[in-house]
């Protein structure tokens, strides 16, 4: 059915910053028919009236970096850095994940994402089948990437081939996929050079992390006597369209490398204080044109997957970096987590309120006691709302949480599972 949501304050993220205080969003199958101040004059006979008095509609949230089943090691291997992190506590207990881990954390992942507003995610991780069947129930937007790490990178490939053949079979509009090797100090240069290759071929992008820690930026020096930048540049990975996680220790010529290539670096805030790993110089980075996004990381080293908390933590951050106030207002944090993330993951049409666009939208009430007064809507979005003001979600047209309520997610039992399977694993 088709959707009018009326007298509601809308925040289009479009070109011109355009803010509507009283108008309406009229959506037609998945897309945006409509959207003006005012009343709307047309026929409201097979349209399902959403009454937006009191709250503010605004694009989906889009989430360029997680690993999303790891919810299920949410607070495990506390108070480590990210190397000894990795291997002490990660890596062991991810040798003993199964399908239905990883399907039960996805799902575990997109009632925490959805419920705080996220309609679109960017993983890494595991299993990704059990990910693309969890993205398709529930009725995320999903870009899939398998991990392609250490010596059987060749064999990973071949997985990732053949995720993709089967993604295209169905072509379905909420999926898609990137080339996920996991980092320059995880392959060799063949392997990284390889992986370049097939991802020019395929015609598909490439997310990796990258210079995410001084540990990694020292082991590539060693090897190859060259920043990761460099060496990705050097391999061929940047040749591509290329989300780059993190991106915290970066050189001047760094950043006119990621300029250059256009990569378009995601900047996780909350992870990166976590793990104590520093904190990506973005103001600069946005200063050059850069197509910044924002993600979360894994919910293991955050420990949540709020968006929200990323806009607010990330903005204060470039402030206090930068010893300025006016570093990334929120206007552009916010813009950070919804325009730049739908062109860095290649979703056309896609993070506007805007006529011809897709459908994907959250409501947010503003009859919150930390929403109130509303002097500046995007400083309440940005730096006061937490994600619990959202209770609607529509993804390509479709109501998925309406007055805080799922309508085909059963949510206490995911969450009863969840916990089951939690205390039998760890």
């Amino acid at each position: 059915m088709d959707l009018l949501i009326k007298n509601a304050t809308i925040i289009t993220m479009d070109e011109d910053n355009t803010i509507i205080n009283n108008g309406y969003v009229l959506i037609k199958d998945n897309i945006i028919k409509e959207v003006s101040k005012g009343d709307y004059k047309g026929e409201l006979l097979n349209l399902k009236v959403i009454k937006g008095e009191g709250f503010c509609v605004m694009p989906g949230i889009i989430n360029c970096h997680t690993h999303s089943a790891m919810t299920l090691l949410r607070g495990y291997g506390e108070g480590l850095p990210l190397m000894r992190w990795l291997s002490e506590k990660i890596w062991p207990v991810e040798a003993k994940l199964k399908e239905k881990h990883i399907e039960m954390g996805t799902m575990l992942a997109c009632i925490e994402m959805l419920r705080s507003g996220t309609t679109a995610f960017n993983d890494m991780y595991f299993m990704q089948r059990e990910v693309k069947k969890v993205a398709v129930d529930t009725g995320m937007r999903a870009v899939l990437g398998l991990p392609i790490i250490g010596e059987n990178w060749e064999k990973q490939i071949e997985y990732s081939l053949e995720l993709l053949n089967e993604i295209r079979k169905e072509n379905r509009e909420n999926i898609n996929m990137m080339f996920a090797p996991h980092a320059p100090y995880t392959l060799n240069f063949e392997a990284l050079k390889s992986i370049s290759e097939v991802a020019k071929r395929e015609n598909k992008g490439i997310h990796i992390h990258i210079a995410e820690t001084k540990d990694e930026l020292n082991t590539i020096k060693d090897k190859y006597n060259m920043t990761p930048c460099e060496l990705l540049e050097k391999s061929g990975v940047l040749d591509v369209n290329v989300l780059g996680a993190h991106c915290v220790h970066l050189s001047e010529s760094d950043m006119e490398i990621i300029k250059g290539k256009k990569v378009n670096p995601v900047y996780n805030p909350q992870s990166n204080m976590k793990l104590a790993s520093g904190i990506a110089p973005v103001a600069k980075l946005l200063e050059l044109g850069v197509n910044v996004c924002l993600g979360t990381d894994g919910a293991s080293s955050n420990n949540n997957l709020n968006m929200f908390e990323e806009m607010e933590t990330g903005a204060l951050l470039q402030k206090l970096k930068y010893e300025d106030a006016t570093k990334l207002s929120a206007y552009n944090v916010m813009k950070m987590a919804t325009v730049n993330g739908a062109k860095a993951l290649g979703f056309e049409k896609l993070g506007e309120i805007k006529e011809g666009f897709k459908a994907d939208m959250i409501m947010l009430n503003l009859n919150k006691p930390n929403m109130i007064p509303n002097y500046d809507i995007c400083s309440n979005i940005a730096f006061s709302a937490n994600g619990s003001e959202v209770e609607y979600v529509i993804i390509n047209g479709k109501i998925i949480m309406e007055k805080g309520a799922f309508l085909n997610i059963d949510e206490e039992k995911v969450l009863f599972e969840c916990n089951k399977l939690c205390k039998e694993f760890i």
